[in-house]
Formats: structure tokens, C-alpha cells, sequence
């Protein structure tokens, strides 16, 4: 694992490994969490076992039903992205001027930018991530992004941090397909993906550049 910081540059902490995790520390260390047994109760509180649930083994060629609709989740609307929508801004602590109700008032004449154009990893065409990623569901919007040649995600806390669950099925799937991911814990930016993705991210860093 490689850990950097802003005032001391990058310091290595292990051995690398072909996967690993970049992070940028705050103050205080992250919270630990013991691992989960795959019989045990998923800790999203669905009630399902793990290997039911965020345990489940993440299977690259799945594909998203064909009818996967937003339906009553409106995460994208919330105000954990910022965007300007008919000169109304919308960022953390300040949802979309439209939204109200928990419902879209503008759906039908809704802009291009940035409403039509936001992408949704969950409802992409043939999306690798199960029905409990759902945006509403697990507090976490999944946004797609590029990284060289292949799929890269950014995991977007809406409410509240991606759990471990989903964590150690993303981790599967980043090993699986060697698509990296972003996700955030508090104040720290993190990623995990392959060492390229991993230097990648410490020259932005270094430069001083946002990571998404």
C-alpha cells in the first residue's frame, strides 16, 4: 500500500503489491473492520447472508436486466455532485433547485448538461454491479469513468461512505477485470486498482490535481 501525504510527499508503507490501494490521509486514522464471513449477516442490514447479498462473487459478463429503471431514486439530484442546472447551483448541502418532492419537477425538458449527460454505473447497459448497488440503497452513486483502455469508477458517497461489503466486491471485480475504482472515507480519497493506475494517481497528487 502506498500512502500519500500532501506536506511530505509519497512514503511507502509495505511492500507493493499488483493491486493495491493509494490513499490520502487526514489526522485521524479510518475506522477498522474485521472481515466478514460469507454465512454471516450482510452488514447493510438487508438480512440476507453475505454471499448473498454484497457478497456475491462479482461475474464480469453479467448483464443488467433490461428494465432497470431509476425508479424513486433520485441520488443523483441530491446535491452530492455539483452542477449547475437553469442557473440554480446544485453541490453538497444543496440539492437540485428542481427536485422536489422527491421527484424531478423539469424530468421531460430537463438540460443536456449536466442532467442528461451524467452517466449512472448501475444503469449502464449490461452493468457488472448487483440490484443492491442501487444508488438509494447502499448511499454510494457509481459514477463511470475511462482509465487508459478501460473502464474506471468512482465511488461517490450519497449519504454515507461505501461499507466494506461493497468495498471487497469491488476490489473482486478491479482484480477481475483490471478496472480501478475511486471511493472516499471521510476525508481521505482513495483508489485501488493495478501499480500504473496507482502512479497515476501519486502524480496527481504531487501536482496537486483533484483526483476526479
Amino acid at each position: 500500500m502506498l500512502r500519500a501525504n500532501p506536506r511530505q510527499g509519497v512514503v511507502p508503507a509495505g511492500r507493493t503489491t499488483p493491486a493495491a490501494i493509494l490513499a490520502v490521509p487526514v489526522d485521524r486514522p479510518g475506522p477498522r473492520v474485521a472481515k466478514i464471513g460469507r454465512n454471516e449477516p450482510c452488514p447493510c442490514g438487508s438480512g440476507r447472508k453475505y454471499k448473498l447479498c454484497h457478497g456475491v462473487v462479482a461475474v464480469v459478463s453479467a448483464a443488467a436486466s433490461p428494465t432497470r429503471q431509476c425508479g424513486e431514486c433520485t441520488a443523483c439530484c441530491q446535491g452530492w455532485a455539483e452542477g449547475e442546472i437553469r442557473g440554480h447551483r446544485m453541490h453538497p448541502g444543496q440539492p437540485c433547485h428542481f427536485l422536489q418532492q422527491g421527484a424531478c419537477t423539469i424530468y421531460d425538458e430537463r438540460p443536456q448538461s449536466p442532467c442528461r449527460n451524467f452517466v449512472c454505473g448501475w444503469l449502464l447497459p449490461r452493468s457488472p454491479f448487483p440490484e443492491a448497488f442501487r444508488p438509494d440503497r447502499c448511499g454510494v452513486i457509481i459514477v463511470p469513468m475511462h482509465w487508459r483502455d478501460r473502464p474506471c469508477y468512482v465511488l461517490l458517497s450519497a449519504g454515507r461512505d461505501a461499507d466494506e461489503a461493497m468495498l471487497a466486491w469491488m476490489r473482486q471485480h478491479a482484480n477481475a477485470t483490471g478496472s480501478p475504482f475511486y471511493y472516499q472515507q471521510g476525508l481521505e480519497r482513495l483508489g485501488y486498482g493495478p501499480p500504473e493506475f496507482l502512479q497515476e494517481m501519486q502524480a496527481k497528487l504531487l501536482r496537486g490535481e483533484k483526483l476526479w
